[in-house]
């Protein structure tokens, strides 16, 4: 994780400046596919005699290819839409399509479980074989029907005059530190859900539709926040969505006691409609961003700028593990079983009340965020201005 953030923004400098006739982020969707595929079969088909060693030269090379396909992806989107409350939407999509994945990803052990295998190679085996078979046929489509826009070519700046500009963006700044606020509440309850769902309430045979409930209530949810979006903004529904993450962690799941797994099923198929705003609406976000600073520096530099975003998504879990699992530990909890009830009181209470603090701050950031639909409606006119000047001159 070290090397991905320290590669995440070089790449996404080189994928700004790139120009072939392909455009600029398609190329690098291609290199990406062989990477991906070579870490996929690196990761989930490794020798007998894998050590640690081998584990961390595979796992770098599935990162790399991630990043790569990563960072391009959504600079690509970004650029697909240039509306406000278009992004909103594409945001949307992507998402689903990313909680999709993941119940594909989810459904691969549970056919292999069918035919007798539970977590060996043979099921890690088919895991890796889907991701080789679905990697290369999912860019395929999205490079052979979806357009990129045009852009002039860049040249090439200075990196340091090119972070100091980054950085000195405003609403840039707001988001990230807000992101990484929220994102670090959304790790401590997800570092302890496994623990809530096993220990406490002492049924770890609804781990799986938890999970389910979780992530397929996010799908439901996605249409439901880009709508209020239109209405009151990308950064309120944001922030309205974790008031109310707050108010379900806080006061609902404080009311659940050992045995109530299906309650707490129905609870996370209502937290994951709420987190779907959270989680899918930044990225619009990002992308009207990305409009103020072409504005200001007459560059496009989407996959600088999400790079450098993806900085912050992967520092987040990082600071929920290393705060949560000592804390824990700490508080008495032991993970192999064995805990006494002030044990379990004070897992309930972690997994509760830890993710407030931060949704809340993440809140209050989203509310005072300055960029809404009619600022950017203003950067939108203006950069279309520049754009039909600099046409005019080339005529």
């Amino acid at each position: 994780r070290f090397l991905d953030v320290l590669i995440n923004p070089v790449l996404g400098r080189w994928s700004d400046i790139t120009s072939t006739r392909f455009g600029r982020r398609k190329p690098w969707m291609f290199i990406a596919v062989p990477i991906l595929m070579l870490g996929s079969w690196l990761v989930f088909m490794p020798p007998a005699n894998a050590d640690g060693i081998y584990l961390f030269w595979a796992t770098s090379v599935i990162y790399l290819g991630a990043a790569i396909l990563g960072l391009t992806h959504s600079a690509w989107g970004a650029e697909l839409v240039e509306s406000y409350h278009g992004r909103s939407k594409v945001a949307g999509f992507r998402e689903g399509a990313n909680v999709f994945g993941i119940i594909i990803a989810s459904c691969v052990p549970a056919i292999t479980a069918t035919l007798g295998h539970g977590v060996d190679r043979f099921t890690m085996g088919a895991m890796g074989v889907t991701m080789m078979v679905l990697t290369p046929l999912t860019v395929a489509a999205a490079v052979a029907f979806v357009p990129e826009p045009r852009v002039p070519r860049q040249k090439p700046t200075p990196w340091l005059s090119t972070m100091a500009s980054l950085l000195k963006n405003g609403p840039f700044r707001l988001i990230c530190i807000a992101y990484t606020v929220l994102y670090t509440g959304a790790s401590v309850a997800n570092t302890t859900l496994i623990f809530f769902i096993s220990h406490y309430l002492g049924q770890p045979e609804l781990i799986g539709p938890v999970l389910l409930a979780s992530f397929g209530c996010v799908l439901l949810g996605v249409p439901l926040w880009v709508m209020i979006s239109r209405r009151i903004g990308k950064h309120r529904a944001a922030a309205i969505s974790l008031i109310i993450a707050i108010c379900l962690s806080a006061i609902l799941a404080m009311q659940l006691r050992p045995g109530d797994g299906w309650l707490f099923v129905g609870l996370m198929g209502f937290l994951g409609v709420t987190s779907s705003a959270f989680l899918t609406l930044p990225l619009g976000m990002v992308g009207d961003i990305i409009d103020y600073d072409t504005l200001r520096t007459g560059h496009s530099r989407g996959g600088l700028y999400f790079g450098v975003w993806s900085f912050f998504q992967n520092v987040s879990p990082a600071l929920a593990i290393g705060i949560t699992l000592p804390l824990l530990q700490n508080l008495g909890f032991n993970a192999q079983g064995h805990n006494t009830p002030q044990a379990l009181e004070a897992l309930k209470l972690v997994y509760c009340f830890g993710p407030v603090p931060f949704f809340l701050a993440g809140a209050l950031m989203f509310f005072v965020f300055p960029l809404d639909a009619r600022r950017h409606g203003i950067i939108r006119r203006r950069l279309e201005t520049r754009r039909a000047r600099a046409a005019a001159a080339g005529d």
